[in-house]
């Protein structure tokens, strides 16, 4: 059996935005690593990987982040740089498919005609005959 390789990725650049200002914040405060861990649940290692961006802050515990450290929570969001690329893409494209795939079937069906007497259609006011 072969050994299995741990992927080490580089932190997203957004989620790295967002830890370095959860820190700035943190130190405005004067709040140690514990402080803010405690008051999230988390361990102060978990806050520390938040602040490295090394992992992703849930929405739950970014607003009780904002709470405890008393800004709103769109302040993390602030003065954050536009993305290299432009930013995320509008619309995405379709991709093309053909009349065959959309409607597998071009043939006619037989549809059988309802008598409304059979939906009790003298009771809806129709006649039957």
């Amino acid at each position: 059996m072969r050994g299995v390789e741990k992927v080490v990725s580089q932190p997203n650049a957004i989620d790295a935005f967002i830890g370095r200002r959860i820190r700035l914040r943190r130190k405005v405060l004067g709040m140690g690593e514990e402080t803010l861990a405690a008051a999230l649940g988390v361990t102060a290692a978990q806050v520390r990987r938040y602040e490295q961006g090394m992992r992703r802050v849930c929405a739950v515990h970014l607003l009780m982040t904002a709470e405890v450290l008393q800004v709103h929570f769109s302040w993390f969001f602030e003065e954050m740089p536009a993305p290299a690329g432009g930013g995320l893409p509008k619309t995405v494209a379709e991709p093309r498919r053909s009349k065959s795939t959309v409607f597998p079937s071009e043939m006619p069906r037989r549809r059988r005609a309802v008598l409304p007497t059979l939906w009790g259609g003298r009771t809806l006011g129709l006649s039957a005959g």
